[in-house]
């Protein structure tokens, strides 16, 4: 007996978006996160853009959840780390995920 090949159609599911394919920033995290050495004003500035692209986003409510779920740093659906220190969720260095040495940039760090 010979095998004969089988071929199965399979049906493709579409999901509804995540919270993260919803949001206004896709693309625009270079407001979101300081840069090395960011001066108060250009901070003050960059925040102020973030949070005004926050307040028009549908997901603001979840991304700020998640962020303080994760203890992450940068601006997040309105907030920034400091306010959710403020609020008992202190950025962590320390993550569910462990970071692999080998997938930095090096140029950052020269």
């Amino acid at each position: 007996m010979s095998a004969v090949p089988v071929a199965y159609e399979v049906e493709a599911r579409e999901s509804a978006p995540t919270w993260r394919e919803r949001a206004q920033c896709k693309g625009s995290t270079h407001l979101f996160f300081a840069s090395p050495l960011e001066r108060p004003g250009r901070k003050a500035r960059r925040e102020r853009l973030a949070r005004t692209m926050c307040a028009a986003c549908p997901v603001a409510h979840p991304c700020r959840s998640w962020a303080r779920e994760h203890r992450e740093f940068g601006l997040w659906g309105g907030e920034t780390e400091d306010e959710r220190s403020q609020a008992g969720y202190r950025p962590s260095l320390r993550g569910p995920v462990p970071v692999d040495p080998e997938a930095w940039d090096l140029r950052v760090l020269r």
